[in-house]
């Protein structure tokens, strides 16, 4: 995950460095007064990082579930753990799938011969 992480500030850091401080100066009111912020990083990250798209694509559900549970549980979000550790696993079972398609993906195409290369197996004598 550090190096999806790594990919959102590559692509998306001034959105979330924008964010991040509106968050900071807005610590009672963050969730309505950062919101155009938090929507701009989304669609930049959705947008440029393509892990962060297959989650929300795949984990859009326990997300929600997680994000409800801190709502209702502002001030003791410890209480959400369970649903954490759920998000957490699926955003892991995502991450393990893109890479084995990636690998799958760099496995075959190392394995399709170029046309110019069916004539390159014998030796030049």
């Amino acid at each position: 995950m550090d190096q999806t992480l790594d990919e959102v500030n590559k692509h998306c850091g001034e959105h979330v460095q924008a964010y991040a401080s509106c968050v900071d100066s807005h610590s009672d009111t963050w969730k309505t007064d950062c919101l155009d912020l938090r929507k701009a990083l989304t669609e930049c990250s959705d947008k440029n990082v393509t892990l962060m798209k297959m989650v929300r694509l795949s984990c859009q559900p326990v997300i929600d579930k997680y994000q409800e549970c801190l709502n209702r549980n502002s001030q003791s979000p410890q209480v959400c753990v369970d649903a954490l550790r759920d998000l957490y696993e699926c955003t892991e079972s995502v991450g393990q799938m893109m890479e084995k398609m990636n690998n799958l993906q760099r496995k075959h195409s190392g394995l399709v011969p170029s046309k110019a290369n069916d004539n390159s197996s014998a030796p030049n004598e």
